[in-house]
């Protein structure tokens, strides 16, 4: 799977990934808006199948397919690229904070009221 938002699909690059990420800002704001990290690198097609499934072992319930990053953002260890990227592309230090992490911490303390 890849992100199909992203105009090149499986060819896209961490500047495909910026010019979404600015597209969804644009809609919404930067309050509204956080990188997820999520990354799956290194685990086992066993893995993948326990979580498309219900409770693990049941009825299938997603597919993704071969799961395919961005160039340049594929691994975690890639993603102080998308940092720079944002900084290459003008971002100010506050506005790359509130989305590679302010924003989630923001919800979650309004959420878990911590």
């Amino acid at each position: 799977m890849f992100a199909p938002f992203l105009k090149r699909g499986p060819d896209a690059t961490v500047e495909d990934y910026l010019e979404a990420i600015e597209y969804v800002v644009d809609l919404i704001g930067e309050d509204n808006v956080g990188i997820g990290t999520d990354f799956t690198q290194g685990y086992s097609t066993k893995f993948f199948d326990w979580i498309t499934h219900d409770k693990g072992r049941y009825r299938q319930l997603t597919n993704f397919g071969k799961v395919v990053n961005p160039e340049g953002i594929r691994t975690i260890g890639e993603f102080p690229n998308l940092t720079a990227a944002l900084e290459r592309a003008g971002w100010n230090e506050s506005r790359i904070k509130k989305i590679m992490g302010e924003n989630w911490v923001r919800v979650f303390d309004s959420v878990w009221n911590v």
